[in-house]
């Protein structure tokens, strides 16, 4: 595709997983990109993306239609680049990149498969001295070996692997396929990396794992990044062909030096981490790939990322206007409340009436001055008289009522049969898309 002021657009597929939605997030705010959805199951993607730019279906590499059903949806949305977000599905798209009506955003096809398989990377470093020992079968182990770790030669997260204390361990496994290796009970790395077209690594930086859940480092800190960590990065990047971003994982052995564990040649989910130091992965591909002046600028702080579960809310209520308190909703402990006044401003976004209902012992109008809160965020601001109650001044049916007073709600939920929330329950309005 040859530079040009159109905007680049970009498919994210699988876009339900960890490393899809950091990716979206990555892109979405860029005003050269404009970014699409495809998922095959529902999960998050569905709560993510703006109307139009999802579409959930049955789409798997390995169903006879994907390739006619994906070029259906790269055609309806001139789709530019796919970026692939699962390693299957990154292998798939490698071997068959004729097949699809887009560019794909992937290293080529012998180092996707390599990733793929654990025994291949080994195979590759075997002359490597951070390559770990590797047991070609059980009998191959010593009592002095024990415990190895075992891990299936294709898989992701950590899923069935285990410490193997003895040779009766393997009894109820196919060993075949598995990948045994010494086991290594020290620190564990990954380390970011990004790779230009030409093949020149053009970043890497080292992160800890600190804490690991579900095989996602739930907790991770970038740290420096010494010479034995950049020398398996320059050498794991030329001996294959990555193409945008990659990264390997190590793990100190139990004299302290770092061993393979493995390599993926796309983006994970914790490469966020770097992003937030402002190197962004994946709109640095999209650049490469599509001609656009692309540079590096690191950030030269130090910094933790620590993920937690968190929901995300559809309900099925619409509305055209919002009647909300002031003080201990829009206000809290002295200070704006910063959730509220984002869902303040995702109303003006979308058009709908914002009416302000309060006691507020003081000027009111001072108060949003004081606030720097401008007051024609607001299409009215009633000052509710004493012994007046505020559903007396809800006259619009289609609306919605928020408050910190239990009482103003239920009087508000009785007499006008409206939605009522409470502070704590904002986020169920919060949209993710803007």
């Amino acid at each position: 595709m040859k530079t040009t002021d159109k905007k680049i657009n970009v498919l994210i597929f699988p876009a339900g997983s960890e490393s899809a939605l950091d990716i979206y997030e990555a892109l979405r705010y860029n005003v050269n990109v404009d970014v699409f959805g495809v998922s095959g199951k529902k999960d998050n993607s569905e709560f993510t993306y703006p109307p139009g730019h999802f579409v959930l279906g049955n789409y798997y590499v390995d169903s006879p239609e994907f390739y006619k059903e994906i070029n259906a949806v790269i055609k309806n949305w001139s789709i530019d680049v796919i970026i692939p977000t699962h390693d299957t599905v990154a292998l798939a798209l490698s071997q068959n990149r004729d097949k699809i009506d887009a560019s794909v955003l992937v290293s080529e096809y012998k180092t996707s498969e390599i990733c793929r398989y654990k025994s291949k990377t080994l195979e590759l470093f075997h002359d490597s001295d951070f390559c770990p020992k590797v047991f070609d079968s059980v009998s191959a182990i010593s009592d002095t070996d024990f415990p190895v770790f075992v891990k299936p030669d294709v898989g992701a997260g950590g899923k069935g692997s285990f410490l193997a204390y003895t040779a009766n361990d393997f009894d109820n496994i196919d060993v075949k396929k598995y990948v045994i290796c010494e086991n290594l009970p020290g620190r564990e790395y990954t380390i970011d990396c990004f790779t230009s077209k030409n093949g020149v690594l053009k970043f890497c930086g080292a992160r800890l794992r600190e804490r690991i859940q579900m095989g996602i480092a739930f907790r991770s800190s970038s740290c420096n990044l010494t010479e034995e960590i950049k020398r398996a990065a320059e050498e794991i990047n030329a001996r294959l062909r990555f193409f945008g971003a990659w990264y390997f994982q190590m793990k100190e052995d139990k004299n302290g030096k770092l061993k393979l564990m493995e390599i993926s040649c796309r983006q994970s989910g914790t490469m966020t981490l770097y992003r937030h130091k402002g190197i962004n992965f994946p709109l640095l591909g999209v650049y490469e790939l599509t001609g656009k002046q692309s540079d590096i600028l690191e950030n030269s702080y130090d910094i933790t990322l620590d993920r937690y579960l968190k929901g995300c809310f559809r309900i099925n209520i619409s509305y055209d206007t919002v009647y909300i308190d002031f003080d201990d909703t829009i206000t809290t402990r002295g200070k704006v409340n910063i959730q509220t006044i984002s869902f303040i401003y995702q109303c003006l976004n979308r058009n709908k009436k914002i009416v302000l209902l309060t006691r507020h012992k003081d000027n009111i109008m001072e108060s949003l001055k004081k606030y720097k809160i401008d007051i024609d965020i607001f299409d009215d601001i009633i000052d509710i008289p004493a012994g007046r109650k505020k559903s007396e001044y809800i006259t619009q049916k289609n609306s919605i009522f928020i408050d910190n007073s239990f009482a103003e709600r239920a009087d508000v939920s009785s007499q006008c049969k409206i939605p009522v929330f409470d502070v704590d329950i904002v986020d169920t309005l919060i949209e993710k898309p803007i």
